[in-house]
């Protein structure tokens, strides 16, 4: 296995973590650009589900997926269990692009939009960004590669059991 094969699972995995990590902050707490987010999504489909408990289910989702992408991967490494890696950041990346496929659909075919709010005063977006859009193409194209090479690790879940 290169080098690019053994880091990149690494190195996606990070960058993916520090996306969903750092999102937490907003979504755990009431900020305005995740209720904006996933009220228009409520309001678009009818769903109730979106919000106020969407941002609290991605949420989780996200932390699930970076624990499982460096969070347990180096408590292995730390355990000399190191054929564990493979199978945990698998079911990491799986999550992440489930999470990002959803992101990525909702910000092309419904009213959100690529650009979300990413500045507010009284309670009014002032400008908009697509970051957020582009921060879950790139995370999705990671936890891609991600899948691909760790793909060895399927065996694990459904290879023959003795």
């Amino acid at each position: 296995m290169n080098i690019i094969s053994r880091l990149f699972p690494w190195a996606g995995g990070l960058f993916i973590s520090a996306i969903f990590i750092d999102s937490l902050r907003f979504k755990f707490t009431g900020h305005p650009t995740p209720q904006h987010i996933f009220s228009t999504l409520k309001e678009w489909s009818g769903i109730g589900l979106f919000y106020p408990a969407g941002p609290w289910i991605i949420g989780l989702g996200e932390l699930l997926s970076s624990i499982l992408l460096i969070g347990l991967p180096v408590l292995f490494l730390l355990m000399n269990r190191a054929k564990l890696v493979a199978p945990v950041q698998f079911l990491g990346a799986l999550i992440a692009i489930g999470i990002m496929s959803g992101a990525i659909i909702f910000h092309l075919f419904t009213p959100l939009g690529i650009e979300t709010p990413v500045e507010w005063a009284n309670g009014e977006p002032t400008a908009f960004s697509p970051a957020l859009f582009y921060a879950a193409c790139v995370s999705w194209v990671c936890a891609l590669i991600i899948l691909f090479l760790r793909r060895s690790a399927i065996g694990f879940f459904f290879g023959p059991k003795v």
